[in-house]
């Protein structure tokens, strides 16, 4: 299968900055710690607006961003040519998309997600796949069900990134096993998210592992600055509602969310 040369240097990059920041302790100080990035469940259609996926454009030359595509709980049917355009401008802004696929904790058949994959690799030009819908006990069938994941992704595309999202906490033999580049250990509203700390377990693996959402927040930038003091280098905050959908489009004030974390770095 063939793919563009830059995406390939692109995810090879990212791939060395995991590889790279395995070696920090999860305690590092300032001089040490990871640049943290966005990652946003991107679930708006380009065909009807490219407003939003513009606007991560916008983001992603300023800090590291990961967005998330999912045209039809998964890649739909066929290929949407407006999905293919919004991917390019992304990348070419220094942006990397992912391809939603669910799992069903682990209960989906291996067949049918391996398609999904298939057909994002065979029809758009992304950087990897965002497996939802993580099974969170590490049961011995549910370490083999997201290795097998892991490693037909990798067949497909050596480079690409795999996110896992479990959404809560899980155990650690995914991260042990690697079977993800990068966990979502938690995904919920603000109020639930603050109060939640992190697994224990967690600070004995990079924060480059690790990743957290928020949705209804009252201030995306506020949050966002709290969270880059977790032991992570992914967030995302919006000020959507949880109901209906908190991804059918970005918050108003992603732009501030994106300042915000442009002084997180500046001061690492």
């Amino acid at each position: 299968m063939a793919f563009q040369f830059l995406r390939r240097a692109a995810s090879a990059i990212f791939l060395a900055f995991i590889s790279a920041s395995a070696v920090l302790p999860s305690t590092a100080d300032a001089q040490t710690l990871p640049p943290v990035g966005l990652i946003v469940p991107a679930y708006f259609d380009p065909s009807t607006d490219q407003t939003d996926w513009n606007r991560l454009a916008a983001a992603a030359s300023q800090i590291p961003l990961i967005a998330v595509m999912n045209p039809n709980s998964g890649p739909g049917t066929s290929a949407d040519p407006s999905y293919t355009a919004a991917i390019n401008v992304l990348d070419g802004s220094g942006g990397s998309t992912l391809g939603y696929v669910y799992t069903s904790y682990g209960s989906r058949k291996l067949a049918a997600v391996e398609r999904d994959i298939a057909r994002y690799f065979s029809w758009y030009p992304i950087d990897g796949i965002f497996l939802d819908e993580m099974a969170t006990n590490a049961t011995q069938s549910h370490l083999k069900y997201y290795a097998a994941i892991r490693d037909y992704i990798r067949s497909l595309y050596p480079a690409a990134i795999i996110v896992a999202n479990p959404g809560t906490s899980f155990d650690s033999g995914f991260a042990t096993n690697k079977t993800a580049d990068i966990f979502i250990d938690e995904e919920d509203t603000q109020t639930n998210l603050d109060a939640t700390p992190q697994a224990s377990w967690t600070q004995s693996f990079p924060a480059s592992m690790f990743a957290e959402i928020a949705v209804q927040s009252s201030n995306d930038a506020i949050e966002v600055t709290a969270l880059s003091a977790r032991n992570l280098a992914w967030v995302y905050s919006t000020t959507l509602p949880l109901n209906p959908d908190p991804y059918a489009a970005l918050p108003s004030d992603f732009e501030q969310e994106v300042s915000a974390l442009v002084t997180v770095n500046g001061m690492r």
